[in-house]
């Protein structure tokens, strides 16, 4: 399938090595070229931006103590947020451009086995992506999250971010897909 990616810079960041390498894998066969920021942090101008959350198992955000992990889950937002600011001028000037946002599945359904830290740190950048479609989205740019749970291979999760980075999604902003199988207790 042409996802008419072909030639569109993206740019890639993020803490989780695995998800990052299976989005490069899945943009570059659409045709995209991969750029990812360079060594002094700085993010390159792009047509789309993939920005990864971490993942912290078993965080419970009233047991934390070492306040570097609450740090480490800040950082993950500023960096996508670095990363959509730097992106943002060219996309207005080209009336395109996408951000993905992958994150947890567990901002739809915390339960026992919680990663509460990350479930935060996606329902802000939720927040972030539906102010996004509010104010630039008539430009032609979307704002998305895939969120990843159950038994989700990266390769499932970087078909679905491939997909919202797409000229096939020019008209999904504001969404989330939610990749797990059907594994997830959430409702909505």
């Amino acid at each position: 399938m042409d996802l008419q990616l072909k030639g569109k810079v993206v740019s890639v960041c993020g803490p989780d090595e695995a998800i990052l390498d299976a989005c490069r894998q899945a943009l570059k066969a659409e045709g995209a070229v991969i750029a990812s920021p360079t060594s002094d942090g700085a993010y390159p101008l792009a047509d789309a931006v993939v920005a990864v959350g971490g993942v912290n198992p078993g965080s419970d955000l009233l047991e934390i103590s070492d306040p570097d992990d609450l740090y480490a889950a800040w950082d993950d937002m500023t960096n996508a947020v670095s990363a959509y600011r730097s992106a943002l001028p060219q996309m207005l000037e080209h009336k395109w451009g996408r951000f993905v946002w992958v994150g947890s599945a567990q901002a739809k359904s915390v339960d026992a086995e919680a990663d509460e830290l990350a479930a935060v740190t996606s329902l802000g950048m939720l927040g972030l992506n539906k102010v996004i479609t509010g104010e630039v989205g008539s430009n032609g740019i979307t704002a998305n999250a895939v969120l990843r749970g159950g038994v989700a291979t990266d390769e499932d999760v970087a078909n679905a971010v491939t997909f919202l980075c797409s000229q096939g999604a020019a008209y999904l902003s504001g969404i989330t897909i939610t990749v797990d199988g059907g594994a997830g207790s959430g409702i909505f």
